[in-house]
Formats: structure tokens, sequence, C-alpha cells
């Protein structure tokens, strides 16, 4: 495969990892909690903690299957394993589109009650660096079942890179994922009031749905098309 093919490819599959909601959600908590309970400075540095805690997870996980997938497969997923991650990726989108919030005029997701609880309490009691570190890693991992399959995707087209682009496209991905917690840390820095922000994502919750669940159904396409067929 080409290594234009391999860069769209993980371009579109940063894109839709970065529709998921779940980690923003948290960021949002954690900002709306710390700032009536810290200073700004130690509300920054809690915020820039979870960021870099899902972004390392991200980072890992692409390392990681790299590594299975150069032990196991030869470097490469085969044909069968490219139609399960499709299979996925359709699955995903009718999730979006249908499951993955619940009704009601907020933005509560998909998970189970019990563990949205979970994240909302630890959001709003956390205090220090690790643990706001560790919040951020969590949130990722509960978006697993959404995000496996473009993991592998993304390692699978790494390894197809040429040697010279392998890191950096590790790196660029992990941005690339944890896009949206960068911008909400840039305008909260600037001035914008979290409060508005979650109003903004209350609003438009139908049009992040369509977004997220599209990309999913265009990334099936195009994996199927150019990586499959």
């Amino acid at each position: 495969m080409s290594d234009l093919l391999c860069i769209a490819t993980i371009v579109l599959a940063g894109i839709v990892q970065a529709s998921l909601q779940l980690s923003l959600g948290g960021l949002i908590l954690l900002y709306h909690a710390s700032m009536g309970h810290h200073r700004r400075r130690k509300t920054r540095y809690l915020a820039r903690n979870y960021i870099l805690g899902a972004g390392v997870i991200s980072f890992l996980m692409v390392c990681a299957l790299g590594f299975l997938i150069s032990s196991l497969f030869n470097g490469a997923l085969k044909i069968e394993w490219l139609i399960i991650c499709v299979g996925i990726f359709l699955a995903s989108a009718l999730v979006m589109w249908l499951f993955y919030y619940r009704r009601g005029h907020n933005t509560e997701l998909w998970l189970p009650r019990s563990f949205t609880r979970y994240i909302q309490r630890r959001a709003k009691t956390t205090g220090d660096g690790i643990e706001a570190f560790s919040l951020g890693m969590l949130s990722s991992f509960a978006e697993m079942p959404l995000s496996i399959a473009l993991y592998f995707v993304v390692a699978n087209c790494i390894l197809n890179l040429s040697a010279q682009y392998q890191i950096a496209a590790v790196i660029g991905y992990t941005i690339m994922s944890i896009i949206p917690l960068l911008i909400l840390r840039l305008r909260v820095r600037t001035g914008q009031n979290v409060v508005e922000v979650q109003k903004w994502r209350v609003r438009n919750k139908a049009f992040a749905r369509i977004i997220s669940g599209s990309g999913f159904l265009v990334l099936a396409a195009f994996v199927m098309v150019y990586w499959v067929l």
C-alpha cells in the first residue's frame, strides 16, 4: 500500500476517534468542579494531566497493537481481520446513531449509569495530577468498545508506512485523538465558560451523533474499498 493511502486512512480514523465524546465530557466535568475548589493554575494543571492521560492511552494502544500485528501477522493484518474491523465500524455507526446518547436534554452517554456516575464523581473530587492523569486514561479506556477497531486499523496502516514516517504517524494520530480536549483547554484559557461549552454540546447533540456515525460509515467504506477489495 502507498504511503498516501496509509496516511489518508490514519487521518480519517483520527477524525472519527476525535468525534467520541466521553473524554471531552469528563474534561468538562473536571473543569466545572475544579474551578469551584481550586485556583486557576491548579485547574490548568489538572486539565493538562487529564489530557496527557487520554493521549498516553492512544499512543500506547497504537504501539501495542502494532507490536501485536508485527509479531502475529508478519506486519500486516489479513483480509479476514480487516473485514471484521469493517463490520465493527458499521456496528459502531449504528450505535452512534441510535444508542450513543441517552434520550433527554443532556449529553449522557450509552455507558452503564453506575460507571458514568463513577466518572462524574471522580471528576468532581480529583485534586492532584496523578488522579487527573488516571481519570484521563480511564475515560479513554471506557470508549474502547468503539475505538479498538480504530486502533487496529491505524496500527496496521502505520506498519505499512515507510519506516521514516512511522513514529511521526503514531504521534500525529495521538494528537488528532485529543484535539477536542486541546481545543476545550484553549477556549477555557481564553475566557470561554465551560457551562456555555456544555450548553453548546446539548444543543448540537443530534448533529454530533450524525457526524460520528457517518464518520464510522465512511471509514468502513474506505477500508473495504482500498484495503479489502
